[in-house]
Parts: C-alpha cells; sequence; structure tokens
C-alpha cells in the first residue's frame, strides 16, 4: 500500500513585511542622500566665489557685479545661485553688455559709424572694423585719425575685461597686390596689419596685458561676403576683434597655466607682439 505524502502549507501571511522593510530602508538611505547633498562646505564656496569673481571682473560685495567701466555696477547676481550657473549667467550676460557698448561707442563717433559691426558668436563676442577706416590700400600703417578710434575701442571696451582673451584677426580680399616691394602678398600684409593693430591695444596708450592678447593673419581665405564683386570685397577687407569666452580662451596659449606656474615662468607671454609676419598675427588685410 502506497505511503501518502502530506502536503506541507506555508504561512505566507506576513510576506509583505519583507517588502516593506526593503521600502523602508531605500527612503532612509535617499533621505540621507539628500541631507548630504544638502550640506556646504562655506569655506571652499567662498574661495570658488572669489575665484570666479577675479575670472569674470565681477566686484565683491552683496551679488556678483560687472564692471565694465571704473564704478558703474552693470549686472547683479545672488551669492546663492549654484556656481556652475552664476559662471554661464555673468559671462552670457556680459557678453551682451559688452556688444551693448559697442553699439553706443559706434553711434557716437562719426568714424566709427557704418565701418563697424559687433555680434555674439558661439566663441564670444565678435567687433568687425572695415580695413578702409584704418589703412590705405596696400598699407600695414595704421592712419593718424583711425589711432585714436583703435585706442578708444581698447579703453573703453577691451580694458574693462579683466581675464577675457582678445584675438586680432586679419583678413583681405583676394585681389593681388600690385606693389610687392613690401608685402608679397595678401596674407602678409593681414598679417602685418593685424601686428599694428595689437602693438596699439598693448602700448602705453591703452596697456591690454600681453599675455591676455594674441594675433592671426588670414589673408584671403576667410571671407565672409563673395568677392566677385565691389561691396563683397569691401566686407572681406576688415580687422576682427574677438573677445573670447572661457571655455574657448583655453585654447589660447599660457591660459591653462595655474597662477603658481605662471609667476614661475615670469616674462613669458601668450601674445607676440613682435612676431615676424609668416607667423599667424593679428590685423586685417586690405588693399
Amino acid at each position: 500500500m502506497a505511503k501518502t505524502k502530506e502536503k506541507i502549507i506555508k504561512d505566507t501571511s506576513e510576506r509583505w513585511l519583507l517588502t516593506y522593510a526593503d521600502l523602508m530602508n531605500l527612503l532612509l538611505i535617499f533621505f540621507i542622500i539628500l541631507y548630504a547633498l544638502g550640506q556646504t562646505d562655506q569655506q571652499k564656496f567662498n574661495e570658488l566665489r572669489e575665484a570666479l569673481s577675479n575670472v569674470m571682473g565681477v566686484s565683491s560685495g552683496g551679488g556678483r557685479n560687472i564692471v565694465l567701466n571704473a564704478g558703474t555696477s552693470m549686472i547683479e547676481l545672488p551669492y546663492n545661485i549654484p556656481s556652475t550657473v552664476i559662471k554661464s549667467k555673468l559671462e552670457g550676460e556680459q557678453m551682451e553688455e559688452v556688444k551693448k557698448r559697442v553699439e553706443e561707442l559706434a553711434s557716437k563717433d562719426e568714424n566709427l559709424k557704418g565701418n563697424i559691426e559687433v555680434s555674439i558668436q558661439e566663441r564670444g563676442v565678435l567687433i568687425t572694423i572695415k580695413a578702409q577706416l584704418l589703412f590705405k590700400s596696400g598699407r600695414a600703417d595704421i592712419e593718424p585719425a583711425s589711432r585714436a578710434t583703435v585706442e578708444g575701442i581698447g579703453k573703453e571696451i577691451l580694458l574693462n575685461l579683466p581675464g577675457k582673451q582678445i584675438r586680432i584677426e586679419g583678413h583681405t580680399d583676394n585681389v593681388p597686390l600690385k606693389d610687392q616691394n613690401r608685402f608679397k602678398d595678401n596674407w602678409e600684409l593681414s598679417t602685418a596689419r593685424a601686428r599694428e593693430v595689437l602693438l596699439i591695444l598693448v602700448g602705453s596708450s591703452v596697456g591690454i596685458d600681453p599675455k591676455m592678447i594674441s594675433a592671426t593673419g588670414y589673408g584671403e581665405y576667410k571671407p565672409v561676403a563673395s568677392n566677385e564683386n565691389d561691396e563683397g570685397r569691401t566686407k572681406n577687407r576688415r580687422v576682427d576683434i574677438v573677445i573670447l569666452r572661457d571655455i574657448y580662451s583655453v585654447a589660447e596659449t599660457g591660459t591653462a597655466v595655474s597662477q603658481e606656474e605662471d609667476k614661475s615662468s615670469a616674462g613669458e607671454s601668450s601674445a607676440a607682439p613682435t612676431a615676424a609676419p609668416n607667423e599667424e598675427s593679428a590685423a586685417t588685410g586690405s588693399h
């Protein structure tokens, strides 16, 4: 006679307690994480805040103020905004303020009307000056009347942007030079003009830190309009002054160097105001 197997009945009436316990543990861990994230190291936050102030040209006080002219506060941001947001917002508003200032300067200066444009690009603020304002055809010597215009842009705009890298970029049209005794091609002409603009900006009349400015001559190879007509060629003959955003400034020589390294290598410069014409230098090509 076969032996019957007894059926075992398990008590499952309290299995919900396991799920409940797991849920409580997860909630406890979640709130611990929230608490930890909510704690701020005040000393480190203050150090970060001061570092951002120095980089962005910000004054100390109850908020963050961008100063574009001595004694004039342009933008205020509260301290309780997260640091990454502060930096991004400050820089964006600083770029807008620079654009506004350049437009105001152009409206007051008769020489600049119709000869200067300003726009905000991904890499920063682009100030474009037509070459005809600065140079005679085929020459790289700035006209005396236009020298004051370059100095004005340097003093009113560029000098009030501490910590910002500046590029001077020279461009020409594609018409070959008639007189090749001094410059053999448009590339050399644009480079020489660029160098001339750079030297004015780092000179004693303006005084921009040579380590914060660089120069490039592009010749005819970066046109903004067609070279098939006079109007397009006039647009292509230009000097671009670019105020770089911080993210692009690290590509410039010396900007990624720490302050300690910078002090130990005093005398080295990120710009080359005495660069030879064949090197990339700053100015515009025009003939």
